[in-house]
């Protein structure tokens, strides 16, 4: 499989690499974001959209590198590919022109990361929904305008676009360990127009499910950063760090575990890269979901090997404050845990039927 880039994704990777390593220090990220066109990438053409689910990885894999903190994920990818679905150009293009903030409220408490269950009501009261209940883990609630909130109607689950501010949203926020935005959202009695409902109810947990499998390879594709990120402060440490009179770098254990470490980032790339590949187009939805939740477990079980051992071979400074391979390696830590944990992902990797295998014609 060639995974050669183009010129257009190169001209991607290298902008974004520039922003993440300080290029635009001062500036309001999100309208940086909006003017180099970043909040276009995946969107239809209509809207001046390029690109799609590699783009989107190139592109989450330079804000690993560069530690950039933001709603990207949350609202851009997750929010993005559930309008995107649903062909709500309408609320698409503020996305695409940064004028409108989504987060999508899927989880319910003691759901364990599954979508499919869902306590929420969205009762039918003649032109409108009235909203019911509790989610949990709502990545970027806070900044966020607008809810897509996954409810169960007297139809099946939907979809609704509910507005943020209203009186009867209530968000609880608290703060993650990496600094992120996470947040409990209670819907008392909130209501909404016909409008607001995304798609139709058959279709909504597919919709969700293919929101979430984009999040998640992106969420993979940012672990590729920091974990590269971290090797390279490692093996730049151990070029440096002095003991007997000679570099550890030096020393043969050491450059075992340095190779092991590489070893592991390659590993996850690749699971990572074959991955983005299911997400585009019109693929078998199997195939995507085993995708996805294979790269998630690599990614997640090859970020605590390189992480690990970053911090052991750094000693003692590894684990101060005012050093950042540690903020690296919490970070690293809290995408093992996003969107599904390894358990999650091997159970739903297991559960998914393998795709019949496609016909080759020979030439």
């Amino acid at each position: 499989m060639d995974f050669t880039l183009t010129p257009e994704q190169l001209l991607i990777k290298d902008s974004v690499a520039r922003f993440a390593a300080g290029g635009h220090a001062g500036s309001d990220p999100w309208r940086t974001f909006a003017e180099l066109g970043w909040l276009a990438i995946g969107a239809p053409d209509d809207l001046g959209g390029f690109g799609g689910a590699l783009e989107t990885l190139l592109l989450m894999e330079q804000f690993g590198r560069g530690r950039v903190v933001s709603s990207y994920v949350a609202q851009v990818v997750f929010a993005g590919t559930i309008l995107r679905a649903t062909n709500r150009l309408d609320l698409l293009e503020g996305v695409v022109d940064g004028s409108r903030r989504f987060a999508v409220a899927y989880e319910e408490p003691g759901a364990r990361y599954d979508p499919a269950p869902i306590a929420t009501r969205a009762d039918a009261n003649g032109d409108a929904f009235v909203l019911e209940g509790t989610k949990t883990r709502v990545l970027d609630a806070q900044t966020a305008d607008t809810l897509i909130v996954s409810a169960q109607s007297a139809d099946g689950p939907v979809l609704l676009a509910v507005p943020a501010a209203s009186d009867a949203v209530l968000r609880t926020p608290f703060p993650a360990e990496d600094g992120h935005d996470v947040a409990q959202v209670r819907f008392d009695g909130v209501r909404v127009g016909r409008d607001a409902l995304l798609g139709d109810a058959g279709s909504a947990l597919e919709v969700l499910e293919r929101g979430l499998d984009h999040a998640t390879g992106a969420l993979c594709a940012e672990g590729l950063g920091l974990m590269s990120a971290m090797l390279e402060m490692t093996v730049g440490y151990a070029k440096q760090r002095q003991q007997f009179g000679v570099t550890i770098g030096s020393f043969q254990a050491l450059q075992h575990r340095m190779a092991e470490m590489f070893i592991e980032l390659e590993l996850a790339r690749s699971m990572a890269y074959l991955a983005a590949t299911t997400l585009d187009g019109s693929g078998d939805a199997a195939e995507r979901r085993r995708g996805i939740s294979a790269a998630k477990v690599q990614v997640a079980r090859s970020g605590r090997f390189v992480g690990q051992n970053a911090i052991q071979i750094h000693g003692g400074i590894g684990m101060s404050e005012e050093y950042k391979v540690g903020h690296y390696f919490k970070r690293m830590t809290m995408i093992e845990r996003l969107l599904g944990d390894v358990d999650f992902h091997l159970a739903r990797f297991s559960a998914t039927p393998i795709p019949a295998q496609r016909e080759t014609v020979n030439a």
